[in-house]
């Protein structure tokens, strides 16, 4: 897969990748992180990250790209006990655990899938439809409907 993100390099996107196929890894009919594509669409969650926060993800999903997988599991498996730990080290833990999760999750569960993924995303296999209920909201003109409502 080519990188589409104008916030990662290529390496940067290969981690991420790497990161989210073990997040996702696929199976029981579900794709993988990277076979779905929802990497494609890393800067609509890229784009609203402090520019800082932002940086130090892209360093850390540069180095995730050089580490080899069964270590990457094993950094996602350690971060899951990172509630149970105590003080300021365990609070640094947590913060990693949500931002690497937040991503990767946040991504894999979009709904959005790469341009050249033809299957079903996961929100389609589980059934998982998000809608807005509008039909009892009334078009309004303007702001002028809200004040005489009021009155």
């Amino acid at each position: 897969m080519t990188n589409p993100s104008r916030y990662l390099t290529n390496g940067q996107f290969r981690g991420l990748l790497k990161l989210g196929d073990v997040f996702a890894p696929g199976g029981g009919g579900f794709p993988s992180f990277s076979e779905l594509g929802c990497g494609e669409h890393v800067d609509e969650v890229l784009e609203y990250l402090p520019e800082d926060d932002r940086k130090a993800l892209a360093m850390l999903l540069g180095l995730l790209r050089w580490t080899p997988k069964f270590k990457v599991r094993w950094l996602v498996r350690l971060l899951e006990f990172a509630p149970r730990v105590p003080g300021p080290p365990g609070n640094a833990l947590r913060l990693l655990r949500t931002g690497l999760k937040g991503v990767a999750m946040s991504l894999y569960f979009s709904g959005r899938k790469g341009q050249h993924y033809s299957g079903r995303t996961p929100l389609e296999i589980i059934e998982y439809y998000v809608t807005v209920y509008t039909e009892d909201i009334a078009p309004t003109g303007g702001g002028d409907d809200l004040e005489k409502a009021a009155t």
